[in-house]
């Protein structure tokens, strides 16, 4: 089975809560298919939290995530929950990159409430495609961010913290450059700093 770990801290993996002045790191895992009730249970052996897919993971046909949340709930799982973005050239050949973040985050919020996430939660939007933001994946990013706010959740963004060189003296961080130009918005980050890719499933 092949998994992608990371480390989280309270805020969204702890099933209890922690005091903000205490330090603490979790081990949470991340995995486009979902292994199965049995595996899941001997996963929480060592993992605190898993990614929870809202709508169809990357490189997947559809989401085998949807409708587990009680389960893994009653089996002592926090979530990192996780909507899988849209790729430049869609977002490019859309015509309004804005029209389709607004669409998603209403998808992505109608999906937690579906599987009964609460008001609040933070839904981490998925950005695959690392360096610095395109105008249409700003337009499509920021209006995500605003839909999803709208509808009562946390925004964040799950990305690259990993420098992606532009030119011999030139390199930009994924997280760096949303962060900078988030125009004032409250964004959360899940920042991946290791080399494991997507998974294909």
């Amino acid at each position: 089975m092949s998994l992608c770990v990371a480390a989280l801290g309270p805020f969204i993996a702890s099933p209890q809560r922690v005091p903000a002045q205490q330090h603490a790191t979790f081990l949470g895992m991340d995995r486009n298919d979902y292994p199965g009730d049995a595996n899941m249970q001997l996963l929480q052996k060592t993992f605190v939290f898993t990614g929870y897919w809202l709508n169809t993971p990357p490189g997947a046909s559809h989401n085998t995530w949807a409708g587990k949340r009680a389960s893994l709930q009653s089996m002592g799982f926090g979530f990192l929950l996780l909507f899988n973005g849209r790729e430049y050239k869609e977002l490019k050949a859309s015509g309004d990159a804005a029209s389709v973040g607004a669409r998603d985050a209403a998808t992505a919020a109608q999906a937690a409430t579906t599987d009964g996430f609460p008001k609040k939660a933070i839904i981490f939007l998925d950005q695959e495609q690392g360096g610095r933001m395109l105008p249409e994946q700003r337009a499509y990013i920021h209006a995500w961010i605003d839909g999803v706010t709208k509808a009562g959740y946390g925004a964040g963004v799950y990305c690259s913290g990993i420098a992606f060189r532009e030119s011999s003296n030139v390199s930009v961080i994924t997280a760096n450059d949303i962060r900078d130009n988030a125009g004032g918005r409250d964004i959360h980050f899940f920042v991946s700093n290791d080399h494991c890719g997507s998974a294909p499933g």
